[in-house]
């Protein structure tokens, strides 16, 4: 009779006599990988939130300066100044009698009470016809503290009273007639 020899059976051993390196509660690192990202997405939210409204409210300040207006400037007899939303416009002088003399295309920027201007193309009236040219932006950038809902201040001194909107206001184009403002 030949004897059967038993082979050994792997002894097991009770999950709590496992000796494991991992710790019962996580650790610093993992918190910090987890709370990050969030205290980071936060912060943009809270920025955002205080931006936004900023941002709005120089744009609508600016939506509300925009249209034709007739200004007044030391200096000047009359101007008109065209001030778009955008930032684009013109702004036209006219001699004692009227008449169109010399305009420039602007871009303009109002940032809470102060406006900054920049002058581009040249607008002149030459043998009561209108010649544009455009040489590009001036360097030099006019700085205005807005003083109240109808004056600017530019630095120096010189004061933009604006009188009133006019609504009847073309934009004279190169080639046509001179137009001339009526007081």
């Amino acid at each position: 009779m030949k004897f059967l020899r038993r082979q050994p059976s792997p002894q097991k051993t009770p999950s709590s006599a496992v000796q494991t390196t991992e710790k019962s509660h996580p650790s610093p690192g993992v918190g910090r990988s987890v709370l990050w990202p969030m205290c980071q997405a936060y912060v943009v939210i809270f920025v955002l939130f205080l931006l936004l409204p900023l941002a709005a409210a120089a744009e609508s300040g600016q939506r509300q300066w925009a249209g034709n207006w007739l200004v007044v400037g030391e200096g000047d007899e009359q101007l008109v100044w065209q001030l778009q939303a955008d930032g684009t416009g013109f702004a036209y002088g006219f001699q004692p009698d009227g008449r169109l003399s010399h305009g420039f295309a602007i871009s303009w920027k109002l940032e809470g009470d102060r406006v900054q201007v920049r002058t581009g193309a040249s607008v002149r009236c030459n043998a009561g016809v209108v010649k544009v040219a455009f040489t590009g932006w001036s360097p030099v950038t006019l700085k205005f503290a807005v003083v109240d809902g109808r004056h600017w201040l530019q630095d120096g001194g010189a004061l933009l009273s604006f009188q009133r909107r006019l609504a009847s206001w073309t934009t004279p184009r190169a080639g046509s007639e001179c137009p001339a403002i009526k007081s």
